[in-house]
């Protein structure tokens, strides 16, 4: 999954909005930190690409999980991304 710049940077705000709306945080420099924060989604997520891309790889190898999908299919892509996410200490 492929998420936008545009996405990232909307997200950011909102977490930037909400810790300094709900009074957790006093940003002194808010650029920084909404810089911070973005930089931390994008390697949220393009760690959560590579997980995903690593677990279809995997499964394509598997006879019994032939269907993108069904049922067996994304047991075993929970299962397998868990353990790739354990791998990375993520």
């Amino acid at each position: 999954m492929h998420i936008s710049e545009d996405r990232i940077s909307h997200i950011a705000h909102k977490i930037l909005d909400k810790l300094w709306g709900d009074d957790l945080v006093d940003f002194p420099d808010e650029r920084r930190a909404l810089e911070a924060i973005k930089a931390s989604l994008t390697q949220y997520f393009s760690i959560a690409d590579e997980i995903d891309s690593l677990v279809r790889k995997k499964l394509s190898s598997y006879s019994q999980a032939k269907v993108p999908g069904s049922r067996d299919w994304e047991i075993l892509y929970q299962k397998f991304y868990r353990e790739e996410a354990e791998k990375k200490k993520w």
